[in-house]
């Protein structure tokens, strides 16, 4: 119990920096920084590129089309419940016009990203799309290539799978293959 309320008192902090962060340009644009949401004690993130124009506004991630589609996956495979999960993205405000962030971008919110992960110590990460792939196991193979196993040779798991934007635009084969890999990471979150 003191643990869990340990965490959770780490992760508001962090929160609080990121909601004032003044690091990079991004924060000039943004309505809101979005620092996660979720269970600070989750044993799965979800870590998706960088907010949308809705999580601009609402300053929660994945809540525009791409959430939807996230959630659907989720309640689908059922092992765990969107708030047993904590969701994040590697930049914390929304680029301009939604393009892929900066590498310096993300090397600045990348520490805050660290310290999340280093504050929840989850068992198993779903990177969503190439830049959260990058981002967190360093390789820079195609998504094909590197989805569909344990990226991590140690804690936590890292899996890699599509961004659900990509889901969208391509359809059903892509989103089972999503599905599959979300089912993947699970498995790994709640092996004993």
């Amino acid at each position: 119990m003191l643990e869990e309320q340990s965490k959770l008192h780490r992760m508001e902090l962090i929160a609080s920096e990121i909601a004032t962060c003044r690091r990079c340009p991004l924060c000039e644009s943004r309505k809101n920084a979005v620092p996660g949401d979720g269970d600070s004690g989750a044993k799965l993130v979800i870590v998706g590129e960088g907010p949308g124009a809705w999580e601009d506004e609402q300053g929660k991630p994945f809540v525009g089309r791409s959430g939807k589609l996230l959630d659907q996956i989720i309640e689908r495979h059922g092992a765990l419940k969107r708030s047993e999960i904590y969701i994040t993205n590697v930049v914390k405000c929304r680029p301009p016009a939604n393009r892929t962030p900066l590498p310096t971008e993300i090397d600045i919110c990348k520490e805050y990203l660290v310290a999340q992960l280093n504050t929840m110590r989850p068992k198993a990460v779903l990177c969503m799309g190439s830049t959260a792939t990058r981002t967190l196991s360093g390789q820079s193979e195609s998504l094909t290539r590197l989805r569909g196993r344990n990226l991590s040779g140690r804690a936590p798991a890292i899996v890699a799978t599509f961004h659900p934007s990509y889901g969208l635009r391509m359809g059903d084969t892509v989103v089972k293959v999503m599905e599959s890999d979300y089912a993947l990471a699970c498995g790994l979150a709640l092996e004993a």
